[in-house]
């Protein structure tokens, strides 16, 4: 391995290293040995940290926690390279990011370092705590996005500042089947209709089918196949559609490619006969369906162009009769996704930083700048 940048004595059972870009394959090698024990989301998995490194990443810091020798906890940190940026005072440091909005545009969700359950909140307050004090000093650790009470910051000692937060929303099939219900019965009844009827309408055009990209090869033309639609729904300029981006594309084509054969990623086209729905691009991890990315046809004439509410209504049933645990649509706000639900969070990425006088300054001036501008709206809004 690389050289360690500290490597401090602890009085706790928890001691924590950092390592400056230690070799791939010890890293490999110890993250999917802690991943067997801590059945991780996806986005902690070997799968989804090992794309990310392999496509984007050639510098970074990774932190491992021990107790009594064995691993219990790794995370890995990236800082761009050169100066802050004139929007950032202080140097950045992301976990599981590289700070470039055009690479993070992968978009990573529920967050976290890769935890040992029964130690995890303890080893995560270490490994914050060691990373704090060694590797970021003055500087800032962006965390996220992740569950709020993720990052609580305990001790006094550090700063968290929410930067951004959505709702996450999911179908919870345990609590259907222990009510005996199915996933079509617990809808509302204005939500039953309008799938009736779209269901009617696609189904003039031809049999409804759903295929599945069993092969590599089918499975990154079914990627392609979503990309003008994805294009037209977003948009085609930077930070729109991933689809435009390079980078996007080839993190999501090598994953793919990983992925197919062990079932971890599933592709999918949803067809009315010879018409294109939809193509839905999940992750089945640990018993769960987690919905990370739709291209939807909105221009078949004479729907009512409901292609989201269709295709996950047929893949949300699919899921359930297969005896998955969940259908987890993750962050953002969508209709269909308030629709299917039964389960809804937070998630936030916040910033972290030592709990210092200048914090302490730029909060106070940031709460006089939000009172200021919202004593101005007020004026605005009641003239004399």
């Amino acid at each position: 391995m690389s050289t360690c940048v500290k490597n401090k004595p602890q009085k706790s059972t928890i001691s924590c290293e950092v390592f400056l870009s230690p070799d791939r394959t010890w890293l490999q090698h110890a993250w999917q040995s802690l991943e067997e024990r801590c059945h991780p989301v996806f986005f902690l998995s070997w799968h989804w940290i090992g794309c990310w490194l392999d496509c984007f990443v050639r510098h970074f810091y990774v932190i491992e926690a021990r107790i009594e020798g064995r691993t219990v906890g790794l995370g890995v940190i990236v800082s761009p390279q050169g100066r802050p940026s004139r929007f950032h005072f202080a140097k950045q440091y992301y976990l599981h990011r590289t700070g470039d909005d055009s690479l993070d545009q992968i978009w990573i969700e529920y967050n976290d370092f890769l935890l040992e359950p029964a130690v995890a909140d303890a080893v995560r307050e270490k490994m914050l705590a060691t990373l704090m004090a060694e590797v970021v000093g003055d500087g800032v650790l962006s965390v996220g996005a992740c569950y709020r009470d993720t990052f609580t910051c305990a001790t006094p000692d550090l700063d968290r500042h929410q930067i951004w937060a959505t709702s996450a929303y999911s179908v919870d099939f345990t609590a259907y089947r222990a009510k005996g219900l199915t996933p079509s019965q617990a809808l509302s009844r204005s939500a039953r209709y309008q799938i009736r009827r779209s269901l009617r309408e696609y189904e003039s055009l031809g049999p409804l089918t759903v295929t599945q990209a069993l092969t590599v090869k089918d499975a990154l033309c079914f990627f392609e196949l979503a990309r003008p639609l994805h294009i037209k729904r977003w948009g085609s300029q930077p930070g729109q559609s991933g689809f435009v981006n390079d980078g996007f594309r080839q993190f999501h084509q090598t994953l793919i490619s990983r992925g197919i054969e062990d079932g971890s990623v599933a592709i999918y086209k949803v067809m009315a006969g010879q018409t294109l729905i939809s193509v839905m691009y999940n992750f089945h991890w640990q018993n769960q369906v987690y919905f990370y990315l739709c291209a939807l046809n909105y221009e078949i004439e004479g729907c009512h162009s409901k292609p989201g509410l269709v295709s996950h209504y047929l893949l949300i049933n699919d899921a359930f009769e297969q005896g998955f645990d969940g259908y987890d649509f993750m962050g953002g706000f969508s209709r269909y996704k308030k629709t299917f639900a039964n389960h809804e969070t937070e998630l936030a990425i916040y910033h972290i930083r030592q709990n210092r006088l200048r914090v302490r300054l730029e909060h106070t001036l940031r709460a006089i700048k939000q009172q200021f501008v919202t004593d101005e709206q007020s004026s605005a809004s009641h003239p004399d």
